[in-house]
């Protein structure tokens, strides 16, 4: 099996806010499958007033049932591709602090991020985490 050659993706911000303008930020324009998307975050956000974790979400906070991805701790990282920033789609992929995603060719739109939680709670969010986003054809 052959290495994947990674390039760099130019992203809008490799900034994501816990609490977004909307649900979700804008992390590139378009991107379009067959692809593989690698993702890289790091940093520290709040998830409630103090109560902070990192991209991996909190192991005490849950899988919370009516959070934007039920599949992912409280606080996590999570994407989607197309949609709008104020969406809840129907799925979304976790992130962490490391994935790698293959993208089908059916699959195209936007890319954005955001903090799992339940929406009614974003107001509570704070800080920011910082991705690198890469991609792979082939």
């Amino acid at each position: 099996m052959t290495e994947p050659i990674w390039t760099l993706i130019q992203l809008k911000t490799a900034e994501i806010p816990a609490k977004p303008a909307a649900i979700w930020t804008l992390v590139c324009d378009y991107v379009k499958g067959p692809l593989k998307l690698k993702v890289e975050a790091k940093g520290i956000w709040d998830y409630s007033p103090s109560k902070e974790c990192g991209p991996d979400g909190s192991r005490q906070g849950g899988f919370p049932a009516n959070a934007l991805n039920p599949s992912a701790p409280l606080g996590a990282l999570i994407g989607k591709i197309g949609g709008s920033t104020a969406d809840k789609p129907l799925s979304s992929f976790v992130i962490g602090t490391y994935t790698v995603i293959a993208v089908d060719d059916k699959t195209e739109g936007p890319l954005y991020f955001t903090m799992n939680d339940q929406i009614e709670h974003f107001d509570d969010h704070d800080k920011f985490v910082t991705v690198v986003v890469q991609q792979a054809r082939g």
